[in-house]
């Protein structure tokens, strides 16, 4: 390990978690994101050892300035599925973040108060930041993106099941229809399928910002290893690149 700067110590996550937000649309990024940002300075070119590894986890109990959990307020709510929960932070008094992931879940589908308590504003403010580097969504948060023009003639991903919805609710988006897909990115723009692809689309943005060395760390630290390759694609004008995770 070394104590030069590490890999992701330029990116700052936002992920929100306003009420009816699904579970694991959270909490699986978070977790490829802070175990990044706790284990980013051991050299990619080697598993990272049980020494190493209980050496730092260890140290690194809590929170950790490269990512953090944001509502409209943080006082504890429901998300999607009933889990009880309470932000870190509030739009009002949360730190500056250069990437926003949202979430789906059942109330991504609430946009008129999603409006009134503060999200859209807060997903455009970080969105449209100059200082902005990814913008980010799973399964029906897609939908959060495309009511704020962000999805506007790009290349997107939304949970399988609403294709149709979607095309008719966000009609300028390019939506690739493929249901075997987990993400696609489409430069600083990253989409996911289902829930469980917030695991797949968080471990592309470390393969892509920091390099597929530290990303494999990660999965081997999180012992994430589906039976089936788990595949996306990368657009590039009007062309496509398979990715894997």
């Amino acid at each position: 390990m070394t104590d030069k700067k590490g890999v992701f110590d330029d990116l700052t996550v936002a992920i929100l978690a306003f009420p009816g937000a699904e579970e694991l649309d959270v909490f699986g990024p978070y977790e490829v994101f802070w175990w990044i940002s706790t284990f980013q300075n051991y050299a990619p070119d080697k598993p990272i050892g049980q020494a190493e590894f209980q050496k730092t986890f260890g140290a690194s109990e809590g929170i950790n300035p490269h990512v953090f959990t944001v509502g409209p307020t943080t006082e504890q709510y429901e998300l999607s599925s009933g889990t009880k929960f309470a932000p870190t932070y509030s739009y009002d008094n949360a730190p500056e973040a250069n990437v926003v992931l949202v979430p789906g879940g059942h109330g991504s589908w609430k946009f008129d108060e999603l409006k009134k308590n503060g999200t859209f504003d807060y997903v455009e403010k970080v969105a449209a930041s100059p200082d902005n580097k990814y913008v980010m969504s799973v399964c029906s948060g897609s939908f959060i993106l495309g009511k704020l023009g962000l999805l506007d003639h790009q290349y997107c991903s939304v949970n399988h099941t609403l294709y149709d919805t979607f095309e008719e609710q966000v009609p300028g988006a390019k939506l690739v229809r493929d249901a075997s897909m987990s993400f696609v990115q489409d430069g600083r723009l990253l989409t996911s399928n289902a829930p469980a692809s917030g695991l797949a689309v968080a471990l592309r943005l470390v393969d892509y910002h920091c390099g597929a060395g530290y990303k494999d760390n990660i999965k081997n630290l999180l012992s994430y290893a589906p039976a089936t390759e788990i595949k996306g694609v990368v657009a590039h004008g009007d062309t496509f690149e398979a990715a894997t995770v």
